[in-house]
Formats: C-alpha cells, structure tokens, sequence
C-alpha cells in the first residue's frame, strides 16, 4: 500500500469526508469543497498512489481500484477514521465502489460524481491501450489535449481549462500507465447497486460526455432511496465548473442525512 500525500481541513472532531480525485488529477481539483465544506465537517483530500505529492508505488503487480481502496483505508486507519463519507469522482467513484465492496463497514455515506457502475465494453479498453501507447510514445500533452475537449463544458472558464491541464500535464507517466489497464479491469458495479444501504447521493454535469446523465440516472434507479443532482453548465468535472451549485447540493444532502451518520 502507498503512503498518500493529503490536505486536511475543519475540525478534527467534526463528521469526515474524503475527496478522491478523478483520473489523472490529484487533490487539487477539490479545492473549492474543501473551502465550502470545512466550517462543518473534517475534509481530507489525498493524492491517489502516483498522483499529485503522493510517490509512485513500486510495485510488479499491476493496479487494481482495491489496491487504489486499500489505500484509503490505510489513511483512514492512520487518521483514526472508523466511518466516513466518500466523495470520488470518475475513478474516484470506482474507489468508493471498490470501498464499498471491500470496507462497507467503513462508508458512512456515498457521494458519486460524475462516474458510472458499468465496466470499460472492450472499445474502451481499446481506447485506454491506445491513450496508453500515446502517453508512452509522446508524454501527458497530447492526452491533455485530447481529454480536455471531452472533460469540460464549452462554457468551462479559461482558469478551470488552465488547472485542468496542468494537473493531466504534471501527473508522471508511469503513474498513468498503470492506471489505465486498472481502469480497464474494474468491476461492473451494474448488478451490485442494489446492495448500497447507506445514503447516497449522485452528482452529474448536464453536459457531461464522459459519464452522462443516462448512466447517473441508472444509478439513481438501482441504488435504493439514492438521490440525484443533476448540474447545469457542467461537463466531467462538476465541482471546479460550478462549485457553488455542487457544492449546494452536498451540503443539502449531508445535512439531511447528518442525523443518522455521526461517524
């Protein structure tokens, strides 16, 4: 397991969240909830393995989203978290699935931004073999030009675009080289959804094209009592293109839920 980089904020004694960044972000990209959410809650954002300010594990064993899980819940341990909710975006949802699968116990709620149940259909891994060679051929600018277009709505801002880069620009190759074949490997979550008894809440942008509201509206429909949001003017990255209204819509939901989920 990988020693993770992380930023904490709010009061220790508070009800946790954890962030987890999508792919190939790092914390960073959570900063706007951590400002919004920290007056009433302990936010922890780490860097997954490889990301960000967190070392690449070195390691002949190729990734999995467990591995990625197993993680977190070390951090967890070292923090001295028995309970918490999980917000993951993309890959970080694959996270909370796997968590969910592997530490139940351990998730006080659930909160799936922009992220799918269903598993990579064989065009996708296709197509992460592909990213996989072009990354290995030519470095992360070309996947950052080619993943840009797809992650933010056409109105995103010139400064989310500009953070956006950096972070796929700054993340090291060989991190993503091993976490492409682990996201194409991952669970289909599909048939599983219905086992979710904890609170859940699913954000999604209205012009997501990656993780459509389609695939959020599958969600709703088979995870019980779960509650959908869906934000305007938002592509694949909700919380840094309209934070306010993602925000709004957490903080809704936990504190709706905050009752029954003192952790």
């Amino acid at each position: 397991m990988a020693q993770l980089f992380f930023v904490e904020r709010g009061d220790a004694s508070a009800p946790p969240i954890v962030f987890l960044h999508g792919f190939p972000f790092d914390h960073t990209m959570w900063q706007a909830q951590l400002e919004a959410l920290s007056s009433r809650y302990r936010c922890i954002a780490p860097d997954l393995r490889g990301y960000g300010r967190s070392p690449m594990l070195s390691t002949t064993k190729p990734w999995t989203m467990d591995d990625f899980a197993e993680d977190v819940v070390r951090l967890l341990d070292g923090l001295g978290i028995a309970r918490a909710t999980v917000c993951g975006l993309s890959m970080g949802g694959y996270i909370a699935f796997a968590l969910w699968r592997n530490h139940r116990a351990r998730l006080s709620r659930l909160i799936l931004a922009n992220t799918k149940a269903q598993g990579d259909s064989e065009q996708a891994k296709a197509n992460r073999r592909r990213q996989a060679e072009l990354v290995r051929t030519q470095g992360m600018r070309p996947l950052a030009d080619e993943m840009l277009p797809k992650l933010l709505a056409p109105s995103a801002s010139l400064h989310v675009v500009e953070a956006v880069r950096a972070m796929i620009e700054h993340t090291p190759v060989e991190t993503v080289l091993a976490t492409l074949p682990a996201l194409a490997e991952r669970p289909d979550m599909s048939r599983a959804l219905g086992a979710i008894n904890v609170p859940t809440l699913i954000l999604v942008g209205d012009q997501d094209a990656i993780s459509p509201v389609s695939e959020a509206q599958f969600m709703q429909a088979h995870i019980p009592n779960a509650r959908l949001v869906v934000i305007p003017n938002a592509g694949h990255l909700s919380p840094m293109e309209q934070p306010a209204a993602f925000n709004q819509a957490v903080l809704a939901f936990l504190s709706e839920t905050d009752a029954g989920n003192a952790s």
